[in-house]
Parts: C-alpha cells; structure tokens; sequence
C-alpha cells in the first residue's frame, strides 16, 4: 500500500520549482556548470516525492538525474583527464540506475540498462574501445533515457 502526505498538494510541482530556482541562482553566486546542477537538483526534488509518498515512478527520475548531473560535475570537481569524462558520467548513469534497484529490488529491469552502460563505461575507461559509434554517441544517452522514461509511462500499476 502506497502511503501519501494527507493535505498536501502539488508536492512534486512546489519541489520541482525549488529545484530550478536554486539551479538558476547558482550562477549568480559564481557556481559554474549551473546546468549540471539543475539535474542534480531536479534529482534532489524527485528523490523527495519519493520518499514522501514511496511511489516507484519518482524513484527512478530521482537516480537518473541526480547520476546525470554527478556524471557532468564530477570530472571538473576533481579535475580529472578529458579522456575519463565519458566513463565518469557514463558510470554515475549506471550507478544512479543500480541505486533503484537497490530501493526496489523486485524491480529487476533497472540493472539491464545499468548493466549496459556501465560495460560501455568499462570499455571505454581501461580499453579504449567505444561500443557505440560515434556518429551514434550523441544519441545515446538520451535513446537511454527515453526508452527508461516510455517503460515508467506503460508500465502497469499493479507493482
């Protein structure tokens, strides 16, 4: 049985607009790649709703975009080669997705795209091969991300 705030609305919109407001102050407080940071902190927002409610359909937004962002900032925070951005992120994707598997472990189906990643990562880090094309790199990502995003949209609710 899924448990909800009583006599609150719009919970997600309100943390949601938090999000973006404090991403969009960032620059004006010197903060650099604000972008990357408005994942994390629409991640943060959605990694809320979840907790507030324990609706599965927020978990996995909530560990995409908070391993999205990480994987952006990570590499400049620590300034590390230029060779290890693309591992790096891809990584933080694959973690963030292994992360709700880990909160919902009868939801098996996170680890095959995690699984995916995190071998092209792997590849890419210690030998230098590129599974994916790089006319193909560009989309990648995102055909990840849209394809999670379809499953949250068609998945039943019977879980």
């Amino acid at each position: 049985m899924q448990t909800t705030m009583p006599g609150r609305r719009g919970m997600l919109g309100g943390l949601v607009l938090v999000a973006i407001g404090v991403a969009v102050l960032l620059p004006a407080l010197g903060a650099r790649d604000a972008g990357s940071y408005l994942f994390v902190t629409l991640g943060i927002a959605f990694a809320i709703a979840y907790r507030m409610g324990r609706q599965y359909v927020y978990l996995v937004p909530a560990a995409t975009l908070v391993g999205f962002g990480l994987g952006l900032l990570i590499p400049g925070w620590f300034a590390l080669p230029a060779e290890t951005a693309s591992p790096i992120f891809l990584s933080s994707l694959a973690a963030g997705l292994v992360v709700v598997y880990l909160l919902a472990p009868e939801r098996k189906w996170v680890l095959v795209p995690a699984g995916v990643i995190a071998l092209v990562a792997l590849l890419e880090l210690f030998f230098r091969v590129s599974l994916v094309p790089s006319a193909i790199q560009p989309f990648f990502v995102p055909i990840i991300l849209i394809l999670v995003g379809t499953y949250l949209l068609v998945e039943p609710r019977t879980h």
